[in-house]
């Protein structure tokens, strides 16, 4: 079996028990009513909004542009950076990216490119998605993920959900509050603590969680505290 087809063997194994650990239990944003739930890490309660709930607190206004992160919140992305971080298929066994991958342009490349048809898309992100568009909402990507010379995440979002030509920003690891502001981003939606807090120093923007499923958790469970600003999180949005 050469490289490529280890690689891909690599991260369709990682797909595969992603989907085996998500079967079942896939439920649309509005299938569960509960205003505060115990955090399990911290004991701590949060409060829970579904789709439904968001697009009626936004009724009676006009379209705006809502902002979503991509790790975590629009697509699962656990297995192409687990692939990154602990492949053998460079010589002697050792990492085809060396022992920095994040580090490496060619990594960035490949995550970028053409691993990104192994993202799989969240069905929370896909309802709040088409919720958005349905009020005529603009909605774009802000992203931590570093850039490269060519990406083809826009045109996976193109095909996945529909958008026609869509706004991803790269923020090369650095704030998005700039960025949200830039756009005048009305809403964001994403899962990490930097996520909720970027958008809270922004202008005027509002953060919603999302949740991280267990096998993200699993391997990253980093700067995650679900409520502990304030913010709602947005209903079964863990799958």
């Amino acid at each position: 079996m050469n490289k490529n087809a280890v690689r891909k063997a690599a991260i369709l194994m990682g797909v595969a028990v992603l989907m085996i650990l998500c079967a079942g239990c896939a439920t649309t944003a509005d299938d569960i009513r509960v205003d505060a739930t115990p955090d399990a890490a911290s004991g701590e309660s949060y409060t829970t909004i579904s789709v439904n709930e968001i697009a009626e607190s936004l009724a009676g206004g006009g379209p705006i542009i809502a902002g979503l992160d991509l790790d975590s919140t629009t697509f699962y992305t656990d297995s192409v950076y687990y692939y990154g971080m602990t492949n053998i298929d460079g010589p002697d066994n050792t990492n085809i990216f060396g022992d920095n991958p994040e580090q490496n342009p060619e990594f960035v490349r490949a995550i970028n490119n053409e691993f990104v048809g192994y993202y799989m898309p969240k069905n929370a992100a896909a309802n709040v998605i088409r919720m958005h568009r349905e009020r005529g909402d603009m909605v774009i990507f802000i992203t931590k993920k570093h850039s490269s010379p060519e990406e083809r995440i826009s045109d996976y979002i193109s095909v996945i959900f529909g958008i026609e030509n869509p706004k991803v920003i790269f923020t090369n690891g650095t704030s998005k509050t700039p960025y949200i502001n830039e756009e005048n981003v009305s809403v964001y939606y994403g899962d990490s603590d930097g996520d909720i807090t970027d958008s809270l120093s922004a202008d005027n923007c509002t953060p919603y969680r999302f949740m991280r499923n267990k096998m993200t958790l699993q391997y990253n469970n980093l700067n995650y505290s679900l409520g502990q600003y304030g913010e709602s999180v947005v209903e079964n949005s863990d799958y």
